[in-house]
């Protein structure tokens, strides 16, 4: 399943409108908000039809999963969105991960916990917003993948340290720019670390990047963080490593809708996030092009000489590189 769906239910005393364009979707917030009366409202069209008095418009088939039998019910569908209330305890279990892992359908999660066995995009976190009328409004705002950063007048921002996600291609080239510019680039060896490699830099103004494309499970802690530190903290959390070498059109003959519209063709069957098609689109990319082949565990120098760093820098707005 791929594509950009766009969804209203409604009743006599409630409307949501929204839109869903990947294959997981979580919405949040507190009690008495809406949330569930929205898992409640399809489930009763399910059962009931029009009988039920809501109506459902979408282009897909809308259904909600609770019990026992969540697993096959699951499994019995296919091009299909699946609605699931945080009262289901199994979300958070492997065994779900398991299951939404090459399902062909769009998950949309109502939960107030931060799901850590799936990788779910700091993009596709919502809140509702309205009174009769609710709508989905992002839960974190950002400003050119910049997340709750200072404000606006405040970019670019400049680091004293930068905290990567992990230590393969992306760290190489963020610790080769912070060579250049005499500050520290670290890596954190997996996004769950990054909390606690931030402790060691309490007094310094330091910049994480990691994948936003899976970080969804962690935003909240490194937010509470960058509230709480008494040194500046910025959050930049692109798709992926690979995302910003494509847009930087440092690569030959890419197709840019596929960067900019991958909603129409990362089919979630075959990727269970967008991090995951941006890395297959690269290597494809460039596996016929010997000096600039992409690899997850080894940076080619090619996007490390100047030019090709300085376009790549350039698609970064929020951090000061130069």
């Amino acid at each position: 399943m791929r594509g950009r769906y766009k969804v209203r239910v409604r009743n006599s005393r409630n409307a949501y409108e929204f839109e869903l364009k990947r294959n997981i979707t979580v919405l949040r917030g507190d009690s008495g908000r809406g949330k569930t009366t929205l898992f409640d409202m399809i489930r009763e069209y399910n059962r009931f039809g029009k009988n039920s008095g809501v109506s459902i418009s979408c282009d897909k088939e809308m259904i909600a999963v609770d019990g026992d039998g969540w697993q096959s019910d699951i499994k019995a569908h296919t091009g299909t969105i699946i609605v699931i209330d945080e009262d289901s305890q199994f979300i958070r279990s492997k065994d779900f991960a398991e299951t939404v892992r090459g399902s062909d359908n769009y998950y949309l999660l109502i939960t107030r916990n931060y799901l850590t066995e799936l990788p779910v995009s700091v993009e596709e976190i919502y809140e509702l917003t309205g009174n009769k009328n609710k709508k989905f409004k992002k839960l974190y705002q950002q400003r050119d993948y910049m997340y709750d950063n200072p404000s606006a007048s405040q970019l670019p921002f400049m680091p004293e340290v930068i905290v990567t996600e992990d230590s393969k291609s992306g760290f190489l080239f963020f610790k080769h720019e912070a060579e250049r510019l005499g500050i520290e680039c670290v890596s954190a060896e997996g996004k769950t670390k990054i909390y606690k490699m931030l402790n060691r830099y309490a007094d310094k103004n330091v910049v994480v990047i990691a994948d936003g494309a899976a970080f969804g499970a962690e935003i909240a802690d490194i937010v509470n963080q960058q509230k709480q530190r008494p040194r500046k903290l910025a959050i930049y959390l692109p798709e992926s490593f690979e995302w910003i070498i494509l847009k930087a059109n440092v690569v030959p003959d890419v197709e840019m809708t596929r960067v900019d519209q991958p909603e129409l063709y990362a089919d979630c069957v075959d990727y269970m996030s967008w991090e995951q098609y941006y890395t297959e689109f690269l290597v494809e990319a460039t596996k016929n092009i010997d000096y600039m082949r992409y690899s997850k565990s080894r940076l080619s120098d090619y996007y490390l000489q100047e030019r090709t760093a300085g376009m790549i820098r350039d698609v970064i707005k929020g951090i000061k590189l130069e």
